[in-house]
C-alpha cells in the first residue's frame, strides 16, 4: 500500500485444472480478504453483513470460509452439513474443486424437520458460500493439510477462483486470526491484475490497532518474496474498517482514544465507522446475518454505508 503504517485421480484432475487456471487472469471478480491477527475483531460479522448487503444490491457474491471456527458458515446457514456435503477441507485435500463445494447461502425460518431439514431454510438470493464443516475432524488441521505436498498447493484459492472467473462479481474471504499458510493462500489470490484488497476489521482498542502494523509487515514480506514477485502477487491494505466504534452510549476513554489515533494515522483509509451494537452477537444465536434479521438496525445501516464506500452501488 502507498500509505506507510506506523511502527491423487482427483489429484491429476485438479492439477490439470490448476495449470489451465494459471494461464488465465482473474479479471472479472472483485476479491476482498478479511484478515487480521487478532481474535474477535468482527471479521465474520463484517464479512457476512457486507456479503449479504452486496448480494441484496444485485451482485453475485461468494463467501469462502477459511476460519476453523466456521462462523461464516454458521451465520450463512451451514452450522451442520448434510451427509455427503462437500466443504473447504475437501478442497484443501484436493478431493474436489473449489467450484464444486459452493452452496447457496440461507437462513433458518422454521423448526427443522429431521426428514426434510432443508425445508426449514430460506435461500439468500445472489449469495453463495464455500462452507467449513465444524464437525469435520480435519477442520482444525488446515495448516497440516496445506503443508502436505499431497494436498493443495499455495495457489489453490487463486486457481479455484480463476477457474470461475466471471461467475462472481465479488468474493469475500473470511480468514482465521493467524498468518499461517491458510491465510497466506488467501493473500496470494491477490495479484496485480486482480481488483482486490486485504480489508482488516479493527476494534477500537490499542491491541487491534497495533495488529495493523503486523499485518502490513506480513503483506510486505509476501510482496517481496521472489517466488511471488515473478507471479505478480501483490496483496495490499487499501482501506480499514473500524468496528465496535464508541458512541454516546458505549465506550471508555480507551476506546475513544484509540479511535482518535486510528483516525489520525489512517484517516484517508478509514471506511465509514461501524459502531458497537447489541444486535451483532445475535447473528450466532439466530444463524442469520444482521441485514436480514435486523435490516433497520444501526449496524445494518452502517454496513450499507460501508458497501457503498467500497463501490457496490445498488444495481438497477
Amino acid at each position: 500500500m502507498n500509505t506507510a503504517l506506523p511502527g491423487s485421480p482427483e489429484t491429476s484432475m485438479n492439477s490439470s485444472t490448476a495449470a489451465l487456471a494459471r494461464a488465465r487472469v482473474l479479471e472479472k471478480t472483485r476479491v476482498i480478504v478479511f484478515a487480521l491477527k487478532a481474535g474477535g475483531t468482527a471479521k465474520t460479522s463484517s464479512c457476512t453483513s457486507l456479503a449479504t448487503i452486496i448480494a441484496q444490491r444485485g451482485y453475485r457474491v461468494l463467501v469462502i470460509d477459511l476460519d476453523p471456527q466456521c462462523n461464516s458458515s454458521q451465520v450463512l446457514g451451514y452450522s451442520t452439513f448434510r451427509d455427503g456435503q462437500l466443504g473447504i477441507t475437501d478442497v484443501m485435500k484436493e478431493q474436489t474443486e473449489l467450484k464444486d463445494a459452493v452452496v447457496q447461502a440461507r437462513y433458518q425460518v422454521d423448526e427443522i424437520d429431521p426428514d426434510d431439514p432443508d425445508a426449514a431454510y430460506e435461500l439468500i438470493e445472489n449469495l453463495y458460500i464455500v462452507p467449513g464443516n465444524i464437525d469435520d475432524p480435519d477442520i482444525d488441521e488446515a495448516e497440516r493439510l496445506l503443508n502436505d505436498h499431497r494436498n493443495a498447493d499455495s495457489y489453490w484459492i487463486r486457481d479455484g477462483l480463476a477457474a470461475m472467473d466471471g461467475e462472481w462479481d465479488a468474493v469475500l474471504i473470511d480468514c482465521p486470526a493467524t498468518y499461517g499458510r491458510t491465510t497466506v493462500t488467501a493473500f496470494i489470490a491477490l495479484d496485480k491484475d486482480v481488483d482486490g484488497e486485504v480489508l482488516p476489521p479493527v476494534l477500537c482498542t490499542f491491541k487491534e490497532a497495533g495488529a495493523l502494523v503486523r499485518l502490513e509487515k506480513k503483506l510486505h514480506e509476501i510482496r517481496t518474496q521472489r517466488k511471488y514477485i515473478t507471479k505478480g502477487i501483490s496483496p495490499e491494505v487499501k482501506r480499514i474498517l473500524a468496528c465496535a466504534a464508541p458512541n454516546s452510549s458505549y465506550g471508555t476513554k480507551e476506546h475513544f482514544k484509540t479511535l482518535a489515533e486510528l483516525e489520525d494515522a489512517y484517516g484517508e483509509l478509514l471506511l465509514p465507522l461501524v459502531h458497537w451494537s447489541g444486535e451483532m452477537p445475535k447473528i450466532y444465536r439466530d444463524d442469520c446475518p444482521v441485514p436480514i434479521f435486523a435490516p433497520n438496525s444501526m449496524p445494518a445501516q452502517e454496513y450499507n454505508k460501508v458497501a457503498t464506500a467500497l463501490g457496490f452501488d445498488r444495481r438497477a
